[in-house]
């Protein structure tokens, strides 16, 4: 099973919250490999995968904001129409909800990556792997 940790932050929804956290990582020296913000009406949570996972942690949890770290999958699939609906076939037909998705940016223009949020992380692993699906590791993440 190929899981890559998440990183959620959260932050109150005022200005400069974002902003503050991702200073902290900037200074660290942590590359950001793929972001999501998504708020409600008093926070917002930023989910991250970065290149150093445990650096990015230690740093956040240093300047008391709040982090949690979630193992989710990682894709990358043709950059062809159809690709994420047939991604998202396999994965309802093995009765595995998706919580969320996001999509970054990988090494080619041939191929898109996202990060999958799912209730099941060992049976996506497994259905995905059966169907060919390229799985990313946090190596491969790391290095793009």
């Amino acid at each position: 099973m190929a899981n890559v940790k998440q990183i959620s932050v959260f932050v109150d929804n005022k200005p400069n919250q974002a902003a503050g956290a991702m200073r902290l990582i900037k200074e660290s020296g942590v590359n950001l490999r793929a972001l999501s913000l998504a708020d409600t009406a008093d926070f917002g949570i930023i989910r991250i995968i970065a290149n150093d996972t445990e650096k990015a942690v230690d740093i956040l949890k240093a300047a008391s904001y709040a982090v949690t770290v979630t193992e989710v999958v990682a894709i990358s699939i043709p950059d062809t129409p159809g690709q994420l609906s047939r991604v998202l076939d396999i994965l309802g037909e093995a009765d595995v909800n998706v919580e969320y998705l996001y999509s970054f940016v990988g090494t080619s223009d041939r191929s898109v990556s996202f990060v999958i949020r799912v209730d099941d992380n060992d049976r996506a692993s497994d259905v995905l792997t059966r169907s060919g699906v390229i799985q990313l590791t946090e190596n491969d993440i790391a290095e793009m």
